[in-house]
């Protein structure tokens, strides 16, 4: 069953995060990685869950809430995946008896919903990518008004309007390997160096299917929303 965009939708994936955190320290501890990755989750989603709420929210117009609320949709399809192949996970481990979980190793590899073989330590990366991919989503919508680069991306629909969300992943991945950095340090490290922002974004919408002619016919646009995001 796919994603919907009801409240109650939004409750239950709360929730399921927050069963992801108590198994977690349950199995890890209060202070593992982990359980600190899939706590910053939850208070995302909560926030998110009150944003949804809000009777005058952007998301609840007409004129640009549709986009929106399919990005949205999308971007909590992936969360719920990682948290209940993870909340899985952990309550088959927490399930087994002192003696076993003794001998047990908790960080074997396991198989995720398409085939991919992931081990714990990439799917916490995985639940911070969603964190910081949701934390952007709220943070353009509390903004209110599209930027620029992201308006024209818009209207033009198509590739580009898909590779505008791919960027926000694509920096919502960036910040999740590097959570120290913040998001903004990330993006204005590029300020400065165009070859770096072509290098890093074009190796990884390439990842995400666009070809290397697409990419190079909207370089200046890609660069542009990159640095656009940086000072949003």
């Amino acid at each position: 069953m796919s994603f919907g965009y009801a409240i109650g939708d939004f409750v239950v994936l709360t929730q399921l995060a927050w069963d992801v955190v108590q198994n977690s320290r349950k199995a890890c501890g209060a202070h593992d990685e982990l359980t600190s990755e899939a706590t910053s989750l939850h208070i995302v989603l909560r926030r998110l869950e009150i944003e949804v709420s809000k009777p005058n929210s952007i998301l609840a117009r007409s004129d640009d809430g549709t986009d929106r609320k399919e990005e949205l949709a999308q971007l909590s399809e992936d969360c719920r995946r990682v948290l209940r192949t993870l909340d899985k996970i952990l309550k088959k481990y927490n399930a087994l008896s002192e003696e076993k979980r003794s001998v047990t190793k908790l960080w074997k590899k396991v198989q995720f919903g398409n085939g991919e073989m992931l081990d714990l330590a990439e799917l916490r990366i995985k639940i911070a990518t969603s964190t910081s991919a949701l934390t952007l989503f709220l943070n353009l919508l509390s903004i209110g008004s599209q930027g620029k680069v992201e308006s024209y991306m818009e209207s033009q629909g198509g590739a580009l309007k898909e590779m505008r969300r791919s960027l926000n992943w694509i920096t919502a991945s960036m910040q999740a390997k590097a959570p120290r950095a913040g998001e903004g340090s990330i993006l204005t490290t590029y300020a400065g160096d165009d070859k770096a922002i072509w290098k890093d974004f074009r190796r990884e919408l390439i990842r995400e299917g666009f070809s290397s002619e697409l990419l190079e016919r909207h370089m200046e646009t890609i660069k542009g929303y990159v640095m656009e995001l940086g000072s949003r």
